[in-house]
């Protein structure tokens, strides 16, 4: 009669045998350092790489120029050129603006002149005549006359004795008079003016010849 033991008995050397294969290997793995690359994984990469791999990585960096790298240079030009007419032409409005208040009363302030032309008409025909208050009260309406004229940017021609400008003035007379040098302004026979610099209306002048 054949008898089946339950339990198989094991060699206890065997299981000795096996642990310490087992913390063997796991000390071997615990004293390889970090960084050190196991060799089997080493030729399994190896293996695994392909020459053309080099290839494909260094392609981008030796392709052509970004097309949108021209783009963005054209486009800041672009601006830059916006900008800059932009400016001119808002130095330009303002200046013409500012030009605009100051010649805005050039015609009125030009058809007061002849009234100044009167007044010292006026002025002069009273030298001789003994009406010291009526000469004074012409003069007084004469000086505040030309205080407004001042106000808006109207001055005086100073022409005689300066060289003869066609721009300022209108000669209606030549004489030759000696020791004076020729082209000269030699007597003003009607005032010239100028607003803000520019001629409101040229003098009437006698030039030496």
């Amino acid at each position: 009669m054949l008898l089946v033991a339950d339990d198989v008995v094991k060699d206890p050397n065997e299981g000795e045998a096996a642990e310490s294969k087992s913390a063997d290997a796991k000390a071997e793995a615990d004293a390889r350092p970090s960084d050190e690359v196991d060799p089997a994984e080493m030729a399994e990469e190896d293996l695994a790489y392909e020459p053309g791999d080099a290839a494909e990585d260094e392609a981008p960096g030796a392709s052509e120029p970004d097309p949108r790298d021209a783009q963005i240079e054209e486009l800041t030009q672009q601006l830059l050129r916006t900008r800059a007419d932009f400016d001119n032409f808002r130095r330009r409005t303002r200046q013409e603006r500012e030009e605009l208040v100051q010649f805005a009363t050039k015609k009125l302030l030009a058809d007061l002149l002849p009234v100044l032309d009167n007044f010292d008409r006026a002025i002069q025909a009273l030298e001789g005549v003994n009406e010291p208050q009526m000469k004074q009260g012409i003069e007084m309406v004469h000086r505040q006359l030309i205080q407004v004229m001042h106000q808006y940017g109207v001055t005086e021609m100073d022409a005689v004795g300066a060289p003869f400008d066609p721009a300022q003035h209108e000669a209606v007379m030549q004489e030759q008079v000696e020791g004076q040098e020729p082209g000269r302004v030699i007597e003003v026979l009607q005032k010239g003016y100028l607003l803000h610099g520019r001629v409101l209306r040229p003098a009437m002048v006698k030039v030496s010849v």
